[in-house]
């Protein structure tokens, strides 16, 4: 609480004015709230007393005080304007309604009265407040000989060196920090209680932690900034603008989660919808990176409904944690609200395209997750994941050019499958030259993989090589039997049945049967390994046989066609 408003209030208990029962209890109240660092309780409190009072110059400089504190330095200047036309003799009426013009940056209008009041009575409180001033309105020299004066005549004051710290710290043009940090040091000597000396200290020791080169020394200084701010909030626990400065300070310096604490505390003090609406800006941007997407939401929407240079930035910040959090539809919207402020960065458009794939529209996720494979290719599995996208869409050309832009950028256990993918790519497209290329690179990476294997005897077939095809099915099957994951044996499975494909083909009834015992040794459950059975043996003969293996077939899978016909062609 600054010297004014102490006055202010002194004046209030001191005067024993006459009001009516329901005024007196309103200002009391209101004193009463604004002495406890109540500001926001005391506001409704104040506006009854100027209401039953309205002339009142006690009540008018405490809802100047009020609303200062508020930080509505618009409304605070109409109660000390009021105020300083009823009074303007008033030295500490005149300094709240400087201190009020300040606040609001009428730094000419400040300087009039308060050099007037300075012509009336020398004293310490008006030269700082003067000096504040000055400095706003840039007249840096006579700021700083009305500070040097008042350190001058007033050398035993606080307040001078508040002045003359205040002159160096807005210094032009370069802020003198060290000696800014001098004079509010030498002001905690002579008044260790003074709170905006700490304040200010904290500030400077800020500052120069951020020009210093040496990192052991910018981390001393910036550890004595948060004593200094321990020291403010011990002294002043209600303190708002301090608990903002604090957290401010740590988020720029990226220490976000340090700085929930502060600012957690000034919008416990100064609740969204009041006080700086920067305050939610920096909350919700902190606890967006520590992923505390839930919390961080709330400030975000209050600071993009107050502040328009963000509302586009706060959008894209909430997006992300839709993203993170996995609410699609809730990501794709704010991302479409994101996309018209042009912020999108590289890793959005992967971030949009995703939540609009899965949300159905895949038409314009291909769109997005082009512009972040052009703007982003390193992002290596959303790479490998688009490039399926393509293919699954039948937009093989696309899906071959995000392949291969993958593999330029990104190296890992994905590339063997990247290269088959292109292979199929160029195998659906009828190019099958480059598929084989393509087949063969796969192979060189991973050589006993059967499904590559597989893939390598559909182009013998197409080739109308059917006996290099069934010598290649049948080395897959035995490597993937032989290495025995559930991936390998599906492989080997797979291989199997193309296998009884083409033996079926030249009607090889033997080759079938004997193919078809494989599959269902590999997989006891296999539809297609006993439907392959069953016709086996029917084309041997084997009518016994084909019935069970056509039975089997339906206990598996009970609504089977071509069983259930074969069944009763061969009546068991």
């Amino acid at each position: 609480m600054t010297s004014t408003l102490r006055f202010v209030l002194a004046i209030c208990l001191i005067t024993g004015i006459s009001y009516s029962s329901q005024a007196q209890t309103s200002f009391e109240r209101a004193t009463e709230l604004a002495n406890a660092g109540d500001y926001l309780g005391a506001a409704p409190e104040i506006q009854a007393a100027i209401t039953q009072d309205p002339d009142n110059t006690d009540v008018l400089s405490l809802a100047t005080r009020i609303y200062l504190e508020l930080e509505r330095p618009d409304s605070a200047v109409i109660y000390s304007q009021r105020a300083f036309d009823e009074d303007d003799d008033d030295a500490a009426i005149v300094r709240i309604h400087g201190e009020a013009l300040i606040a609001a940056k009428r730094y000419i209008d400040a300087i009039g009265i308060l050099r007037k009041q300075l012509k009336r009575n020398d004293e310490v409180e008006t030269s700082l407040l003067l000096v504040d001033a000055l400095i706003g309105a840039d007249s840096i020299a006579v700021a700083e000989l009305t500070a040097k004066t008042a350190t001058t005549k007033h050398a035993k004051s606080a307040d001078a060196y508040m002045a003359l710290g205040n002159l160096y710290f807005n210094y032009k043009p370069q802020p003198v920090f060290d000696l800014a940090k001098l004079n509010y040091e030498e002001a905690i000597k002579l008044n260790p209680n003074l709170v905006q000396a700490h304040f200010n200290l904290a500030q400077s020791y800020w500052r120069l932690a951020n020009r210093e080169s040496d990192d052991e020394l910018a981390n001393e200084l910036f550890k004595r900034c948060l004593m200094e701010w321990g020291e403010v909030t011990k002294l002043d626990p209600k303190n708002a603008r301090a608990y903002f400065e604090q957290g401010k300070i740590l988020y720029l310096s990226k220490r976000f989660k340090d700085a929930v604490n502060p600012l957690t505390m000034y919008r416990s003090l100064r609740p969204t919808g009041t006080g700086n609406p920067l305050a939610s800006w920096y909350l919700g941007n902190s606890l967006f990176e520590i992923r505390q997407c839930d919390d961080a939401k709330v400030h975000l929407e209050d600071a993009a409904s107050q502040i328009d240079s963000v509302r586009g930035k706060a959008s894209l910040l909430m997006a992300r944690c839709a993203f993170f959090t996995k609410a699609w539809p809730t990501t794709a919207e704010r991302y479409s609200v994101a996309a018209s402020s042009n912020l999108l960065e590289p890793q959005d458009y992967w971030f949009y395209g995703t939540s609009l794939v899965l949300t159905g529209d895949t038409t314009k996720a291909i769109d997005m997750m082009d512009k972040g494979a052009e703007l982003d290719p390193k992002q290596c599995m959303l790479m490998f994941r688009f490039g399926l996208l393509l293919q699954s869409k039948q937009q093989n050309a696309r899906s071959t050019s995000i392949f291969q832009k993958r593999l330029a950028n990104c190296s890992d256990s994905n590339d063997a499958k990247i290269l088959l993918f292109i292979g199929n790519n160029f195998f659906a497209d009828s190019l099958v030259d480059s598929a084989t290329a393509y087949y063969s690179r796969a192979l060189e990476k991973d050589p006993s993989n059967p499904f590559f294997l597989s893939r390598v005897a559909e182009v013998s077939i197409v080739r109308g090589d059917i006996p290099t095809a069934i010598t290649t099915l049948e080395k897959a099957a035995t490597l993937g039997i032989t290495a025995a994951t559930a991936d390998q044996l599906r492989s080997a499975e797979q291989a199997l049945q193309r296998l009884c494909g083409l033996y079926l083909q030249s009607k090889d009834w033997s080759n079938i049967v004997a193919t078809a015992k494989r599959i269902t040794d590999v997989n006891p459950k296999s539809v297609a390994g006993w439907l392959y059975l069953g016709v086996g043996n029917q084309g041997s003969g084997n009518t016994a046989e084909a019935c069970r293996a056509y039975k089997e077939t339906l206990k598996i899978d009970a609504n089977n066609k071509p069983a259930k016909e074969n069944l009763k062609a061969l009546g068991c």
